[in-house]
């Protein structure tokens, strides 16, 4: 991959209006289990009973976001958490 974690978190917050907010996003860029280039993208949004469609929704926009902005073939990992779960988490 060849943009880093911070380049990756502020495009996506460039990203088109999405169905419901983002508080913030986690990103981390690496080699996955079966050694291919990956990012894993954890979306944390301010309720955490948000519908399947709309995380659908959201998870489609990122793959074609960074799939369409990556010099190499990646595999991209999107996953949600509450903001009350990073809360729990510090």
């Amino acid at each position: 991959m060849q943009f880093a974690n911070a380049e990756i978190r502020a495009a996506l917050d460039e990203l088109p209006p999405l169905p419901t907010e983002v508080s913030d996003w986690v990103v981390e860029t690496g080699t996955d289990s079966a050694d291919e280039p990956a990012v894993w993208v954890w979306a944390v949004l301010p309720e955490g009973n948000v519908d399947l469609d709309t995380r659908i929704s959201i998870r489609d926009q990122i793959f074609d976001f960074i799939r369409q902005r990556s010099e190499i073939p990646v595999w991209v990992y999107v996953s949600f958490k509450a903001a009350s779960e990073m809360d729990d988490a510090e």
